[in-house]
């Protein structure tokens, strides 16, 4: 069982831990995930994400080499700057989403715990005769993120240095009290967010200083039952639910991780003749569902008894009071207001097909 280092303070704070993402130990909630939900929606919470995957790229050839083989844009980024991108398959399949960043010395992938073992062998595979260095940093370094309209105040107040004109995706990269900081901006609940990435050495003094300063702003520590929920309403699709190697990106709605104009990559040829030649047979799209208890994986989305699409996450919204799903539809129910029907384990209800995101915030 794999823990973060984190994990003794985690403990002494009272969490509540879950074996999730593969064989880790993480927090599931500290307290009541309702109120650490909207500890994000109206304030700040603060969330350890050392298990997600961490690599470094060197060596003169690293661009050159990451842009043949990933989904988007590697040569074009300058310093500070970044994207998501997809690995596929030679079929156009996920086999991994990623967050890159270019810094002065390398690039910095951060991914799924799920997929970080499988994405470094392909990363590692497609390394021949460049000069490049690929590491796995995992271990010797720890993420912290913090999420919610105060966040960037915090940031500031504990770090420093300002964010607020920092866009998603790119990053500013510090030495504050002797740790060298990396700040990266990710909205992955709908709010405002950014992960600070530090040596795991550094980690307790990091989450001290961010809960410490946090009182001020009223933030909390929040679990990963929270940061479920609040991606849910966000629309915001997960490895491990939403996508997986049997999705095609474009079928997800990741055209954002995608750069049409940047020529051959691993799985390009699917994914540029699905966008100009066809389109995809379903798509993502959010449901509202007519009752109390949230639908689960893989339950059916059917039309008179037509099998039309299945749920890949579910929950009972707690910005929305209601039951919300994503889930893949078929083309022909993608439309805002399609009605159709949820086939749960023991009855049938209704649900209304929604556009993403159920939630969308002021920033």
């Amino acid at each position: 069982m794999k823990r973060t280092p984190l994990y003794d303070v985690h403990t002494a704070l009272g969490a509540t831990f879950a074996t999730s993402h593969g064989d880790w130990n993480l927090v599931a909630h500290f307290a009541n995930p309702i109120e650490e939900h909207l500890a994000v929606r109206n304030g700040i919470g603060i969330i350890d994400l050392s298990h997600r995957g961490r690599f470094w790229l060197t060596g003169e050839d690293r661009a050159t080499f990451l842009h043949r083989i990933n989904s988007n844009d590697v040569e074009g980024l300058k310093v500070g700057e970044g994207n998501c991108a997809m690995m596929l398959t030679n079929r156009g399949k996920i086999i991994s989403d990623m967050k890159v960043c270019a810094f002065k010395d390398g690039i910095g992938v951060t991914t799924n715990a799920e997929t970080t073992e499988i994405l470094f062998k392909e990363l590692d595979k497609y390394i021949i005769a460049e000069d490049v260095v690929l590491e796995n940093c995992t271990d010797r370094t720890g993420v912290i993120a913090i999420h919610g309209p105060q966040s960037g105040h915090l940031v500031h107040t504990c770090l420093g240095f300002d964010v607020t004109e920092l866009k998603e995706f790119h990053s500013i990269c510090q030495e504050v009290n002797g740790n060298l900081i990396a700040c990266f901006r990710s909205d992955e609940t709908g709010e405002i967010g950014y992960e600070i990435y530090v040596a795991a050495e550094s980690m307790g003094w990091l989450w001290d200083t961010l809960l410490a300063k946090g009182r001020d702003f009223n933030a909390k520590p929040i679990g990963l039952t929270a940061l479920n929920s609040l991606r849910i309403e966000a629309g915001i699709p997960r490895y491990g639910a939403e996508l997986s190697d049997s999705v095609i990106p474009l079928e997800a709605e990741l055209e954002h991780a995608i750069d049409f104009e940047k020529g051959c990559y691993i799985g390009q040829e699917i994914v540029a003749r699905m966008k100009y030649r066809g389109h995809p047979n379903r798509l993502l799209r959010g449901l509202e569902i007519e009752c109390d208890t949230p639908p689960v994986k893989n339950d059916l989305i059917v039309d008179s008894d037509k099998e039309i699409g299945w749920i890949t996450s579910a929950v009972a919204s707690p910005s929305l009071d209601k039951t919300i799903a994503l889930g893949y539809v078929r083309m022909a129910y993608t439309d805002a207001g399609s009605n159709v029907k949820i086939m749960t384990r023991d009855k049938s209800v209704d649900a209304t097909v929604e556009a993403l995101p159920f939630y969308k915030s002021g920033m």
